[in-house]
């Protein structure tokens, strides 16, 4: 989507909007609607649904089609995120921003390209934008392909992420979790500088401090980060069989986490290891990548899986590999022993004996809709938290008293 006045949406002012509606070729187009203060939702709804079932786009909200800024007093941010709220299935993903022109209000509502298309009125109908206006769809294969069109997108995407499986089973993994996401940046050129202009040797010295045996490369079109090279007495482990993180140059990543105990007489695994390990993958990526968020990401599709290889016990504990770290190790273990037990009297030790995925087919989506529906402001920390996240983690923590 083209960016106004040449800026990027979280650098826009007063001026930039003022400069870009004073330009003689700026116009209602494929990208900009102009709306009086008098519009009513319902024709709001149609302008929305069109840019997200096209490409995105934006509505000034405040000026008139031949570009004369009269302001708004009837429409405010509430009723604004009510008519997105209220008026379009699904909610699309969208940001609100206030300008003040001279004495006057404007509003620009800035519309992303939408990632569960088809995007329908309470009216029951779909738009799709075509030159400077928004068009109902009555065309029964166009929209069929809509829906083929997200089939084929999702398929694409998860292939993208998808991770191999081990080929072999290896005597102390008994498992392994899995995460992926696709990244749908709103400018792809600065994705693609923030990989190219990556300081991997900056990064390098930092991991060398935490992990002495790392492994920092660009292999083909990604870079690659390992924590270290694991091997058998058989020689070097199968293929994908090390916990890893790819950072592909569209700001995609795909990583894997292995559940490992070498004590051949116990078939618990401590989650602490990959809990500690998806934190360093959450630190590299965003060395590379995390200039785009929160601005830059449209939004992103990820899906988590466990795949179990070996029946185990998951615990979550600290090794005795903490202390200089963590000094209050031991008390906190011990009070985790506690609730294990506990637990444990109740409702037996917890065996992890299936593989499971999340969401159970397909992808989910994370974009500033969904942070809003989870309780949490859309910023950087919140988004890379949700992206870097894994329900499978915690599995062995039971952190409320059981009653």
């Amino acid at each position: 989507m083209v960016n106004i006045n040449g800026k990027e949406w979280c650098d826009l002012n007063s001026s930039d909007i003022q400069a870009a509606i004073s330009k003689i070729d700026f116009d209602e187009s494929f990208y900009f609607e102009l709306k009086r203060d008098e519009v009513q939702p319902k024709k709001i709804a149609e302008e929305v649904s069109a840019f997200s079932n096209s490409f995105g786009g934006y509505i000034f909200l405040g000026v008139s089609d031949d570009k004369k800024i009269e302001g708004c007093s009837s429409w405010n941010e509430q009723r604004i995120h009510t008519t997105m709220h209220d008026c379009i299935t699904p909610t699309p993903s969208f940001d609100v921003k206030r300008f003040i022109l001279g004495a006057k209000t404007v509003f620009v509502i800035k519309i992303d390209e939408g990632s569960e298309p088809p995007y329908i009125t309470n009216h029951g109908k779909i738009y799709e934008r075509i030159s400077s206006g928004s068009c109902v769809i009555k065309d029964s294969s166009k929209l069929s392909q809509i829906y083929i069109k997200r089939e084929q997108q999702l398929e694409k995407m998860e292939k993208k992420i998808s991770i191999p499986p081990i080929p072999e089973i290896v005597s102390n993994t008994y498992g392994y979790i899995d995460i992926g996401f696709v990244l749908i940046s709103s400018d792809d050129s600065s994705t693609f500088k923030a990989f190219c202009n990556a300081d991997l040797k900056a990064l390098a010295s930092r991991l060398s401090q935490s992990h002495p045996f790392f492994n920092l490369a660009y292999i083909g079109q990604s870079i690659i980060f390992t924590p270290g090279g694991l091997t058998t007495s058989n020689g070097p482990m199968p293929a994908h069989t090390n916990n890893f993180l790819e950072i592909m140059d569209d700001g995609s990543a795909r990583m894997r986490l292995l559940l490992i105990n070498n004590n051949t007489a116990d078939s618990s695994v401590n989650m602490m290891a990959p809990l500690i390990m998806l934190m360093t993958y959450q630190d590299v990526y965003t060395a590379v990548m995390g200039t785009l968020f929160p601005h830059k990401m449209a939004y992103a599709k990820k899906y988590e899986s466990l795949t179990v290889r070996k029946q185990f016990q998951p615990v979550l504990l600290f090794d005795n590999t903490f202390p200089a770290t963590y000094p209050g190790w031991e008390k906190d273990n011990k009070e985790r022993l506690e609730k294990i037990c506990e637990h444990r009297k109740i409702y037996g030790i917890t065996s992890v004996i299936t593989d499971d995925r999340i969401p159970k087919t397909g992808l989910y989506t994370i974009d500033q809709r969904q942070l809003l529906l989870w309780e949490q402001k859309y910023t950087a920390d919140a988004i890379l938290s949700e992206l870097f996240y894994s329900r499978f983690i915690v599995m062995g923590h039971f952190p409320k008293p059981v009653s």
